[in-house]
């Protein structure tokens, strides 16, 4: 072995140390931006008798009623430029004082009435003043355990907790406890899947949890004092974590640049229009003066600010990508799967592996070019606070692999899913399927063409008589057929996408259903997770003998793959009804 790193040919060895400490430093981050507990935290949290959130939660109440007050204040400046009588800021500043007291008071009133507390039959949350409301949700019916953090709540070291029941849409809120120190929140979700474990297998766990408060009065076990926290103790089963390299690599295909820039426009049109109701421009006389330019520097002016646009909307959703996803972290300990991710707003989700009704692998264009995908699993019920609370959307599982190293990935976290057929093993979509996916394709390539002539039309129409408007109304025509050869050249690659990669069939006891175009979805569905499949025909399919296949679960909207061949579709049916199989069969 010395030989080898002596060896200075090859460099292998010193890459190898290199690429070690670049992942010890970044680890050495991630456990700062992350600590274990928060300010005056004790080391070893009690979870008995009837606990509110931290006190340090009511600065978060302040510092959003002092954000409010800020934007009030920056209205009232901006009246005062704008001419406005020096008169009204008495008003303003109280209403400013106002906001801020009522942010307050109320922060403190929902920290005294919100509680929480562990009980043999569940836990009890209650809440609310005027109407007091106590809710208990059994051990047994907590689907997933969620934390979730925002900036201001990391600084402080305190997280929020979502219960997910499968009814978290009625619920609302209530099932939500905030302001939990980071160390009581994580030795709250240790016990409460500790005892949801027990209280499926009808054992007792009351006295384990005396035994733990007794050790913390005693002082007897001052290293294990919680038997809640010995899951979180020893090393998970797998783990997964993301590197910088990829982290990056992740960001920049992730990319929603068109939904980004939109959002920078309609910005600027708001900012424009808020000048104007403030008094600072007069648009109806800056509109003469831009109308004197020549036609050339307009244009220009409006191309370079589509370009300005893309490329801060570009920005924006790369950064969007990098801090939702920096510190990522999957682990697997025994039926519990937890993944943590986030730089600003941390959240970590925790789910139990049987609560898993489907695995969904997502590939954008640039990702199906590259290799990669992004793994997500959909859950019963809602998925928490964060920005995938979308029970179709699901829950990311990683979010840039390599194709190559899915399965080794499955196998490690969620191992039910492994040796799912690969779609060369899949029935592809028939040849009637391409003839019918053409003459959608056109037919939308012609309404397209009748709505931006139309567009058109009204434009020029509304523009006034004359040479330089005339030149105006040309550019506007060139600027719609452009708009419109790129939305059409991108329905053709869709549609031919589409036909090319779609896949359907089954295992002996997995769906797999392969959706191509742009956007690729894979989606791998246990049969046990059916609720049901369907297949339907149109009159135009019946022609051609194709149906389209409807698969549902409890957490999953409808799968739906159009054209499958009618004898694919039959074949899926028969599967998915193996009672009946059995039956028909004897």
């Amino acid at each position: 072995m010395g030989t080898q790193c002596e060896n200075a040919a090859d460099g292998r060895c010193e890459d190898a140390a290199r690429g070690h400490r670049e992942s010890e430093r970044w680890h050495d981050v991630e456990r700062m931006a992350n600590p274990e507990r928060s300010l005056f935290e004790a080391p070893h949290p009690a979870l008995e008798g009837v606990h509110r959130g931290s006190p340090l939660s009511l600065v978060t109440g302040a510092v959003s009623g002092l954000g409010v007050a800020l934007g009030v204040s920056l209205v009232a400046i901006v009246r005062v430029i704008g001419g406005n009588v020096v008169e009204e800021l008495p008003g303003i500043a109280a209403a400013a004082v106002l906001l801020i007291a009522a942010s307050v008071v109320g922060a403190v009133v929902t920290w005294r009435t919100r509680t929480w507390e562990l009980t043999d039959a569940g836990i009890m949350l209650c809440s609310g003043l005027v109407n007091a409301r106590r809710l208990q949700v059994p051990y047994e019916h907590i689907h997933t355990v969620n934390m979730s953090s925002s900036l201001m709540e990391r600084v402080l070291g305190i997280m929020t907790l979502d219960l997910d029941t499968g009814a978290a849409d009625t619920e609302g809120q209530v099932t939500s406890i905030k302001g939990l120190q980071a160390g009581v929140a994580e030795a709250l979700r240790e016990e409460l899947f500790r005892r949801k474990a027990a209280a499926l297998s009808g054992q007792d766990f009351a006295p384990a949890v005396e035994g733990m408060f007794a050790r913390q009065a005693t002082g007897d076990s001052p290293v294990d004092p919680a038997p809640a926290c010995d899951a979180s103790d020893k090393a998970p089963d797998a783990c997964v974590t993301l590197a910088p390299a990829r982290l990056v690599l992740a960001a920049l295909t992730e990319t929603r640049v068109i939904a980004q820039a939109a959002g920078f426009l309609i910005l600027i049109v708001q900012g424009i229009n808020f000048l104007q109701e403030s008094r600072l421009v007069n648009l109806s006389e800056a509109a003469g003066d831009i109308a004197a330019l020549p036609i050339a520097l307009l244009v220009a002016v409006a191309g370079l600010l589509l370009a300005l646009s893309l490329i801060i909307g570009f920005a924006i959703s790369f950064a969007i990508s990098l801090i939702s996803f920096a510190g990522y972290r999957a682990e697997r300990r025994g039926g519990r799967i937890t993944v943590e991710r986030g730089l600003l707003g941390r959240t970590s989700h925790a789910v139990a592996s049987e609560r898993i009704q489907a695995l969904r692998i997502r590939q954008g264009l640039v990702r199906q070019l590259l290799g990669y995908a992004e793994v997500r699993v959909s859950v019963v019920g809602s998925i928490g606070s964060s920005d995938e609370s979308s029970t179709a959307d699901g829950m990311v599982l990683h979010p840039f692999i390599r194709m190559s190293e899915l399965d080794a990935f499955l196998e490690a976290i969620v191992p039910e899913f492994t040796g799912a057929p690969h779609a060369s093993d899949l029935a592809r979509l028939p040849r009637a399927a391409a003839r019918r996916l053409a003459v959608r394709t056109s037919a939308k390539a012609v309404l397209l063409a009748a709505v931006l002539a139309g567009s058109c039309a009204l434009a020029g129409g509304a523009l006034p008589l004359g040479e330089p408007w005339a030149t105006l109304r040309q550019a506007l025509i060139v600027l719609s057929g452009a708009v419109g050869v790129a939305i059409a050249l991108r329905m053709v690659m869709g549609a031919v996408l589409r036909y090319r990669d779609s896949r359907i069939g089954h295992d002996r006891t997995r769906l797999v259903m392969v959706v191509g175009g742009i956007k690729r979805w894979t989606e791998v569905v246990p049969r046990s997770r059916l609720q049901h499949v369907t297949a339907s025909e149109s009159p135009f399919q019946r022609r051609v003998r194709v149906a389209t296949c409807v698969a549902r679960t409890a957490a999953l909207g409808d799968l739906v793959l159009r054209d499958v061949s009618v004898d694919d579709a039959e074949e899926i049916l028969t599967w998915s009804r193996p009672h009946r199989r059995a039956s028909d069969a004897s």
